[in-house]
């Protein structure tokens, strides 16, 4: 049998895109130490890319 659902309840659903709040210090250690990086490289990854998590981790594996 086939469901019909509306757009919206299917759209509530979807989350944004995580990303690495720079205001917050806490945030920005934590991350700099799950990418295995210095604070201030990862500062400088999202400088060139944005604070998209998947952003900052291409652009960091990239630079290996």
């Amino acid at each position: 049998m086939i469901q019909l659902v509306t757009v919206a309840s299917v759209l509530g659903k979807v989350r944004p895109a995580p990303v690495i709040d720079t205001k917050d210090v806490a945030a920005t250690d934590q991350w700099a130490q799950r990418l295995n990086v210095s604070r201030d490289d990862l500062l400088a990854a999202i400088a060139e890319v944005g604070n998209s998590i998947a952003a900052v981790r291409r652009h960091l594996h990239s630079r290996t």
